[in-house]
């Protein structure tokens, strides 16, 4: 079965501790994240990839922006 999974993180910067654990515990086979409130560039794309996931994103700086 695959697993998807969706949070509004509302800043993926100011959580990424507790994005990065939850990744770690429910290892979901598709992660949505909403609200990112970072620019494509600021995304903490290599903690993301280097637990196994492809990233592709659409950022806005201080609001919006989601990854899949």
């Amino acid at each position: 079965m695959t697993v998807i999974a969706t949070w509004n993180v509302n800043s993926v910067r100011a959580r990424l501790p507790r994005v990065l654990e939850w990744l770690d515990e429910f290892e979901p086979d598709v992660a949505l994240l909403q609200e990112l409130k970072a620019t494509d560039e600021t995304f903490p794309r290599l903690e993301i990839e280097d637990r196994g996931y492809n990233v592709e994103i659409h950022g806005q700086k201080n609001f919006n922006g989601v990854g899949i």
